[in-house]
């Protein structure tokens, strides 16, 4: 009886036991299918985050006239190749996963990074004319008391330029340069009177004339900080070299004739003034789309240059007389060089209209100025002016390609 007995607690025990532990697995296998769902759904939010990244990285490459045009070259490849690479998508698909670890670590959210854009190469030609103007050009003559003052503001000249971009792939980052070189029309007076003295009758004859031109070379780093591609805005610092020269001269020429002798008196002044100079610029540009193939286009640049003012002088003074023949020529020379600075800035806005994907047309309006580019406290003066601007029209042509 008492065997009885104790097998039957026994198995009470036992299946108490069984009982419980059952109980345990049960509610295991609950927080097992918990944490399952909350991985599916996880695992679902980061497939939409990571679909819509996609979609946002394809949206920004379409937009691109150098993505569309690839866009439309795959359009036209073989079927067979477009499969192969379909097979290969769906194989690496397959590796990852079979792939334990990348398909846990997929399970993690997918953290965005800001969209780059993608390679572009710009290059760009311009030429237009150009109005010089600041401070006031003269030359002053007096002589057989006669007075007169020659305005020798420069006439309408011209400028061409050649330029550069290249953007980086995947990057927000750029480097471009430029190279400018540009000419004032030459001005020129000349006035002559009539003279008598001395037994001799005559003229005296007055003239002067100017031209200036200038150059320039940028290279600089920029980076997008508005937008994306051929339309953002683009900060930039770099460097810039320059030179300004103004070439001048002058003349008084007497001759006269009477009582068996003749006689000529002439005095010429050539002057080159310039300045040469690099130093750092900082800079912007960018782009505006609107009305479909137009856009808005917009520069500007401060520059500030540390170099050498140059001022090169020759005179000359000729005396000729008959009987007997007497010859008498002069010539003196003078050079001057003294360390300045200037200031150079720019501004050009105007429109263009998209002829292609990869071309387009722009016609602007363009100031570039050069501030104290003279330093009249100096002995270098020569009648060089020391602010100076050009300013006029211009036409641009611009490609772009996809930077391989």
């Amino acid at each position: 009886m008492k065997k009885i007995l104790a097998l039957v607690l026994g198995a009470t025990a036992a299946l108490t036991a069984t009982k419980a532990a059952a109980g345990e697995l049960e509610d295991v296998n609950a927080r097992l299918e918990q944490l399952e769902r909350q991985n599916a759904a996880i695992r679902k939010e980061n497939a939409f985050l990571r679909e819509s990244q996609r979609l946002l990285e394809e949206n920004h490459r379409l937009k691109s006239p150098g993505a569309r045009a690839a866009v439309e070259a795959a359009k036209t490849s073989n079927r067979p190749r477009q499969e192969n690479v379909t097979f290969m998508a769906v194989s690496a698909a397959s590796r990852q996963a079979m792939n334990p670890l990348q398909s846990y670590a997929a399970d993690f959210p997918a953290k965005a990074t800001p969209l780059a854009g993608p390679a572009l190469f710009r290059a760009w030609i311009e030429g237009g004319a150009i109005w010089s103007g600041g401070d006031p050009v003269f030359s002053n003559y007096a002589g057989n008391n006669v007075t007169g003052v020659f305005d020798l503001t420069p006439k309408v000249g011209w400028e061409a330029a050649i330029g550069f971009d290249h953007g980086f792939d995947g990057s927000f980052w750029h480097v471009g340069g430029q190279f400018r070189y540009g000419e004032g029309g030459s001005s020129n007076g000349t006035r002559t009177i009539g003279i008598a003295g001395g037994g001799l009758t005559g003229t005296e004859t007055f003239a002067a004339a100017y031209k200036e031109t200038h150059w320039l070379a940028d290279l600089a780093i920029g980076r997008d900080f508005a937008g994306r591609g051929p339309d953002a805005l683009q900060l930039k610092a770099g460097l810039r070299v320059a030179e300004f020269t103004a070439r001048s001269s002058d003349s008084d020429v007497q001759a006269g004739t009477g009582a068996g002798a003749s006689i000529t008196i002439a005095n010429y002044n050539d002057a080159r003034a310039s300045f040469l100079g690099a130093g750092p610029l900082i800079g912007l540009e960018g782009s505006v789309r609107f009305a479909g193939q137009w856009s808005f286009d917009y520069s500007g640049d401060v520059a500030l240059l540390l170099g050498r003012q140059q001022s090169q002088i020759t005179t000359r003074s000729l005396f000729v007389g008959s009987p007997p023949p007497t010859v008498v020529d002069q010539i003196g020379t003078g050079n001057d060089r003294l360390f300045a600075g200037a200031l150079s800035a720019d501004i050009q806005v105007g429109a263009s209209y998209w002829l292609t994907q990869n071309l387009k047309l722009g016609a602007s309006y363009r100031l570039d100025a050069f501030v104290n580019v003279f330093n009249q406290a100096g002995s270098s003066n020569a009648g060089f002016t020391p602010d100076r601007y050009t300013h006029g029209p211009r036409v641009t042509l611009t490609g772009q390609f996809d930077a391989m």
